[in-house]
């Protein structure tokens, strides 16, 4: 049986859940499977997730779930079942099998295929975006389009288009033409096999090759939405949800919505105007604070020079402690300092996350004095990181540092 294609229920009854079968033991990749004469179980292809669900293999009164469903070359579809049940698997005399398949998981996958086609014709229609490629994942689906950018005007178009055509509820349904029926119909996108092509139509929407699994009228997809865009590759990708998706998506994005309001005291509507204006009193407060930050610092570089004037022939190390300041404060402070030639400055505060040291190393124009080296030596003593070259060098030191000992060697090192 493994070498003889495996005949395709699900495309004879979308919405059948269980169904008998001869079956035979097979393998797939160097794991064994169980394979059907018939089967309802749609295995991985087309973008489109395999289906899930049980084999009950009469005789042996054995229930399998199914986890996998792969198809070979020749067509035969192969389930694989967990790999705790593999080992006994290979023991049984395995002649008929009842199969249930997951019916959610089918019809979730069955209302995202077929949405999926609809976006497509209408992306196409309204943008000139045609599909490349289509992934209908267990919990995004993607549509990726070969145009640098879609307007947000053609994708609200889009939606409109696609979701006027699942309220008419229009017969979506399978064809098989010949040759010739082929050669004179408007396909979206032409066939990917030679033969057994299969058509998938929406009555007066789209025309699409396809194996999947779809829906026989498009109102049982219930609504899709575009739920996001990225550039990918030089292209677009869309993400979209349809179904009990779309819903899920939009359930928890009102919740998400409604506590923010609630937090800014608005309604959910005023959301992006409460936050406009939260960012213009944040950048106002944050000018103001740039201003004072460089006033302070400015004092405070001051008030160090004053307390070390310059003694001909010897550098001034200034070590200042600002326990609650940021790295971005150390740096602009011992910039301050050492625009006096003959300082060496040695700038730390209190990582308020991890409670290290921060550290900043810097010298003027004068000292012969390599801050990279001694920052070096320094954080290997006393567990630390970092680094810089002669004229600068930070990092951070663990919290229980002695700062007397590293002061101390600085003063050393700086003689």
């Amino acid at each position: 049986m493994g070498d003889v294609a495996t005949k395709k229920l699900y495309w004879d009854d979308p919405f059948a859940t269980s169904f008998e079968a001869e079956a035979s033991l097979g393998q797939w990749q160097g794991r064994p499977s169980i394979v059907l004469d018939r089967t309802l179980f749609y295995p991985e292809g087309g973008g489109q997730n395999p289906d899930a669900g049980k084999l009950v293999l009469e005789g042996n009164d054995a229930e399998l779930p199914i986890v996998d469903v792969q198809v070979d070359d020749a067509g035969t579809i192969h389930h694989l079942t967990e790999p705790a049940h593999e080992t006994a698997l290979t023991a049984m005399a395995v002649q008929r099998a009842r199969g249930e398949i997951d019916a959610d998981r089918r019809r979730d996958h069955m209302a995202q295929h077929s949405a999926q086609h609809m976006l497509s014709r209408a992306l196409l229609d309204v943008a000139k975006a045609a599909t490349v490629s289509a992934r209908l994942g267990a919990t995004s689906c993607t549509i990726d389009v070969d145009v640098a950018g879609v307007k947000d005007a053609d994708l609200h178009r889009v939606e409109d288009l696609v979701n006027a055509a699942i309220r008419a509820d229009v017969v979506v349904r399978q064809l098989f033409p010949t040759e010739a029926e082929l050669a004179t119909l408007p396909l979206r996108r032409a066939p990917k096999v030679a033969s057994g092509i299969r058509l998938i139509e929406v009555d007066g929407f789209d025309l699409t090759p396809c194996g999947g699994t779809h829906v026989t009228r498009t109102g049982q997809i219930g609504a899709a939405r575009i739920v996001g865009t990225e550039r990918y590759k030089g292209k677009i990708r869309l993400a979209f949800h349809a179904a009990q998706r779309a819903l899920t998506d939009v359930r928890a994005k009102e919740v998400a919505l409604s506590a923010l309001a609630r937090e800014l005291t608005c309604g959910p509507t005023d959301v992006g105007v409460a936050v406009a204006k939260l960012r213009a009193e944040l950048k106002a407060k944050n000018e103001t604070l740039t201003a004072t930050r460089s006033e302070l610092v400015t004092f405070l570089a001051e008030k160090a020079l004053a307390a070390h004037p310059a003694t001909p022939g010897a550098p001034a190390l200034i070590v200042l402690v600002r326990e609650r300041d940021d790295v971005n404060m150390l740096r602009t402070l011992s910039g301050k300092l050492t625009a006096r030639a003959d300082v060496v400055a040695f700038c730390t505060a209190i990582d308020r996350d991890s409670g290290d040291h921060l550290a900043i190393l810097q010298r003027g124009q004068e000292p012969g004095f390599d801050c990279g080296a001694w920052f070096k030596e320094a954080t290997k003593v006393h567990g630390g990181r970092g680094g810089g070259n002669k004229e600068r060098a930070e990092g951070r030191f663990p919290g229980a540092t002695d700062f007397a000992a590293l002061e101390k060697s600085l003063r050393a090192a700086l003689r």
